[in-house]
């Protein structure tokens, strides 16, 4: 298990996510810095361990395949992802 537990997944994501879709512009294959957004979507719960809950973040979007994964630390909406943020953020 990570650092997450699935309650705070699901309570975190759509913030995440969204944040996401406004950094990338509504664009998939738009490479955002996890870090950028993470610091972007004001969690601070995980004091200490900044880097390890983006980390979790990040990996249950792969797995879910809502983003993919760019170059160092960048991720990027995939197709899916970008139909979830029309659906549900504002």
């Amino acid at each position: 298990m990570g650092l997450l537990t699935e309650h705070e997944l699901d309570m975190y994501r759509t913030r995440f996510l969204c944040s996401l879709d406004k950094l990338a512009k509504g664009l998939i294959n738009n490479t955002v810095s996890s870090d950028k957004l993470y610091r972007m979507t004001g969690i601070n719960a995980f004091s200490g361990h900044k880097k390890e809950a983006a980390d979790s973040l990040v990996q249950d979007m792969v797995v879910k395949e809502y983003v993919k994964l760019g170059t160092r630390r960048e991720i990027m909406l995939t197709d899916k992802g970008l139909e979830w943020c029309n659906e549900n953020c504002e």
